[in-house]
This record gives structure tokens, sequence and C-alpha cells, in this order.
């Protein structure tokens, strides 16, 4: 079984790393909040991380 890592980005621009229904933190930029998913991500594998803008669109990064 796979887990799935997001990003959701947040209505005051900043980025939180969830996993299921828990928020581990926000950070106010894409970039750090990867960098952190893909560390997590990685120690969970397999994994894939996942991007949610606030358009409703979603970005599939794959396995980190």
């Amino acid at each position: 079984m796979g887990w799935f890592f997001r990003a959701i980005e947040l209505t005051d621009g900043q980025w939180a790393c969830r996993h299921g229904r828990r928020v581990f933190d926000t950070h106010a930029e894409l970039s750090q909040a990867l960098e952190h998913l893909r560390d997590l991500a990685t120690a969970a594998a397999p994994a894939e991380l996942f991007i949610h803008h606030l358009d409703g669109s979603i970005e599939n990064l794959g396995a980190p």
C-alpha cells in the first residue's frame, strides 16, 4: 500500500504539509513544504507527493 503526502495551498498564501487528515505544519514557500514532505515520504515509502492549489487543480509529483 502506498502513502499520499500533500502540500495544500492555504488562503493566506502559506502551504500546509498533510498526510491524511493530519497537518504536520505550514511553510511560507511551496519549495519548503515539498522538501519537508519529501523527507516524510521517503521515510514512509512507498509514497507519492501531491500539490493541491486553491483553484482546485492537483499535481501528482509521484514518488520522492
